[in-house]
């Protein structure tokens, strides 16, 4: 089905999402860097996007991972892609959502979240939290150990080493993509071109609005990454109340644009949804929604809106649809040149097909 392939994908590859980092020890016991931060000048007034911009790129990103590239001509069977459409906005905007589509919330999150924002949590505080949670612990081990991660030959063997080792914010980042993986309980594999395309997405937009929310808004990257996650997860949930509607009309095959339109007009508020579900901050919420009206939710938001367009040239960049050049130029209207150079190396690694 539709929906596991791509939520294997996506949540399941959300553990190796950090590929795509750099890392450098600093000396102080935080292994991690982030884009450099800019001067109090450079950030103090955000440059706005060409509202077009986005969903014009994103459109062709979606396009290019379906396969398709034009809006079709008219089909007879419009009609019926039209009540395939109508039912899928009424089972999304049903009260019951909840119950058939989004996830529960990890149960350890709070706890998580309160601990690694708490700048005098010891990592032995931290290591017993999230050694209660046996599936995360192993999550966690399995990051830390891997060529990405380990700062020495030795294997770590404890939770209270690993936090060490990559300190709170590296320790923050692994945290958020393995709390989410679990609670899916994806298939081993991932089946499909456009469940791949769909994760490697998420995954590069969760890590470039961490990265300016952290470097140029001055905010949490720990509540950025994870509303990028949550906005890729809104996509996903799309995509499964769609397929789920064409499958019960065997004559009629799935229209893209049907698709691509629910994607446009759905996924902001799924998100929005999802998040209040799992009990994130207002500002999250806000952000996904697109609703933001206080400084902190507005800051959120920008950040998820240069992560996505980041994400969407890397990957039209990715399918030879657009130069790299072209791309930067793009982002670096968005965000300062040095900026828009860092969050470039963070979601076009060298290798995209590392684990």
């Amino acid at each position: 089905m539709i929906l596991s392939a791509i939520v294997a994908a996506l949540l399941a590859g959300a553990v190796a999402a950090w590929a795509f980092g750099r890392r450098r020890p600093d000396g102080r016991g935080q292994g991690w860097s982030f884009v450099p931060e800019t001067s109090q000048d450079a950030s103090a007034a955000p440059v706005a996007l060409d509202p077009a911009l986005l969903p014009g790129m994103r459109q062709r990103f979606l396009r290019a991972a379906l396969g398709v590239d034009e809006a079709g001509a008219a089909d007879d069977d419009a009609p019926a892609h039209q009540q395939v459409a109508d039912e899928v906005l009424l089972a999304l905007e049903r009260a019951d959502l909840s119950q058939r589509y989004i996830p529960r919330r990890p149960h350890l999150l709070p706890q998580l979240i309160q601990s690694v924002n708490d700048s005098t949590a010891s990592a032995r505080s931290i290591g017993r939290i999230i050694g209660s949670d046996p599936v995360l612990t192993v999550n966690l081990l399995r990051i830390a150990n891997s060529s990405l991660y380990r700062f020495q030959q030795q294997e770590v063997r404890s939770i209270e080493r690993a936090v060490t080792l990559v300190g709170n914010e590296g320790i923050r980042q692994i945290i958020s993509a393995a709390l989410v993986q679990p609670v899916m309980n994806p298939p081993e594999r991932d089946g499909g071109r456009f469940s791949q395309r769909l994760w490697d997405y998420t995954l590069r937009m969760s890590l470039a609005t961490a990265d300016h929310a952290r470097s140029i808004e001055r905010e949490d990257g720990f509540s950025a990454q994870l509303a990028g996650l949550l906005r890729g997860l809104g996509m996903v949930i799309v995509v499964h109340a769609t397929a789920e509607a064409y499958s019960r009309r065997q004559t009629l095959a799935p229209s893209p644009e049907v698709l691509l339109s629910l994607l446009e007009r759905c996924t902001p508020q799924l998100a929005a949804r999802i998040a209040r579900q799992w009990e994130l901050s207002t500002d999250v919420a806000a952000a996904l929604e697109g609703q933001a009206a206080w400084p902190r939710a507005k800051a959120l938001a920008r950040s998820l809106e240069v992560g996505e367009l980041a994400a969407a040239l890397s990957m039209l960049c990715r399918e030879n649809l657009l130069e790299t050049d072209e791309a930067l130029q793009l982002l670096a209207g968005c965000v300062p040149g040095h900026v828009a150079e860092w969050l470039w190396k963070r979601v076009s690694p060298d290798d995209p097909q590392d684990e």
